[in-house]
């Protein structure tokens, strides 16, 4: 009986295949709206966990809610914490500014980051070519450049390398090393592709305001960030006055964004909702359509001996055929659109296991509850009023 009224839907199906087209498309449009959003919002949060494990988890940003940064705190007396706190195995302050540099007739505006030579190792930046800044270098007019400043100064003949020379307000600074490029680290302030590496007392000649802006550490491993933030705000807040020191740690960026990005594919989700939703009052509308074109034939299956359950079986199995195969053409077109997503993106691909389920679930169930309204009209018809249509 099953088999018979399947295979009965699907030949009025296939009689009126336009219709049944167009009631598809929405389905599978929807489906695959829910899925591809889905798909993306999980590439989004693996690649925000891949970028800050090639940062560090163990890293920790040291600030004061205060104008002046850590500027009251002397060099020494923040390279000399690793002594004092146990957990923390290296610690580099910086400083922040910007202005305009030359090279070769080229002017661009950089940031500057006047470092320590444990910036590089603490920070985890490779090299492109030459070498970072080392102790030799405190009083030395050299410089270290981010990929991106590099390239942007650099002409087809003249492209910047180590040994070339630029100009930063009143010096002529020697380029020593090039970085390559590095993910954007959400926990420091600068981006390092664009920014140019001095040592602290060549950032002081400089910059507007030079004077320690915040500190980025590396714990020891296995160490808890927690543990090593009372023990930074107890060693190094009383120096600040009447500041507060802040700590921020790689494992908290982690929570809070892997939080932001659950609540976007949750946004994403119900927007593709919104699609399938309309994909299901596409197929109600096209059944409650074929209900009305199709009175005189329900007439002549009641008059016949037809039970009303029988049409309303009948309608319902049309509706879960448009379902079932647009959950089928949803599952392929989201897996195409989270491929698409992550080849514009750069990403790595990265599906989420429960939005093929989840899509194709919602769109069977959307199909079925859209199209169960006009079963139930078709399975109501009066027989001597439906044989009377025309």
């Amino acid at each position: 009986m099953i088999r018979q009224t399947l295979i009965e839907a699907a030949g009025n199906l296939l009689a009126s295949w336009q219709r049944s087209l167009l009631a598809l498309l929405g389905i599978v449009v929807g489906a695959g709206a829910v899925i591809s959003m889905l798909h993306a919002g999980t590439m989004a949060r693996q690649e925000t966990i891949r970028q800050f494990r090639q940062m560090g988890t163990d890293t920790l940003i040291l600030r004061a809610d205060s104008p002046q940064g850590l500027g009251n705190f002397r060099l020494g007396d923040i390279e000399s914490v690793p002594q004092f706190v146990p957990t923390v195995r290296e610690i580099a302050p910086f400083m922040i500014g910007g202005g305009p540099i030359a090279y070769e007739g080229q002017n661009r505006n950089a940031g500057f980051l006047g470092a320590t030579p444990e910036f590089a190792q603490v920070a985890r930046l490779p090299m492109a070519q030459g070498r970072f800044l080392s102790a030799f270098d405190r009083f030395e007019l050299h410089a270290v450049l981010g990929s991106d400043i590099a390239q942007q100064l650099s002409q087809p003949f003249a492209p910047i390398r180590t040994g070339s020379q630029l100009r930063i307000g009143r010096y002529v600074f020697t380029v020593i090393g090039i970085l390559e490029p590095t993910l954007m680290n959400p926990m420091l302030p600068v981006d390092i592709n664009g920014t140019v590496f001095l040592s602290l007392p060549n950032a002081r000649r400089v910059m507007a305001l030079p004077q320690l802006s915040m500190a980025i550490a590396r714990l020891q491993t296995d160490a808890d960030p927690d543990v090593a933030t009372v023990q930074l705000q107890q060693h190094l807040g009383p120096g600040l006055r009447d500041a507060t020191l802040n700590v921020l740690s790689a494992r908290q960026l982690i929570a809070g964004m892997n939080s932001q990005v659950r609540l976007v594919a949750l946004l994403l989700g119900a927007v593709g909702s919104i699609a399938l939703v309309l994909g299901g009052v596409g197929v109600m509308n096209i059944m409650l359509m074929s209900v009305s074109e199709r009175k005189r034939e329900i007439g002549i299956r009641l008059a016949i001996g037809a039970r009303r359950r029988d049409v309303r079986r009948l309608f319902l199995a049309e509706a879960l055929i448009l379902s079932v195969l647009g959950a089928v053409l949803g599952v392929a077109l989201g897996f195409a659109g989270g491929f698409g997503f992550a080849w514009m993106s750069g990403w790595q691909v990265s599906f989420s296991a429960l939005a093929a389920p989840l899509g194709a679930g919602v769109s069977l169930a959307v199909g079925v509850f859209f199209g169960f309204y006009p079963a139930v009209m078709a399975a109501r018809l009066d027989p001597i009023e439906a044989l009377r249509s025309e």
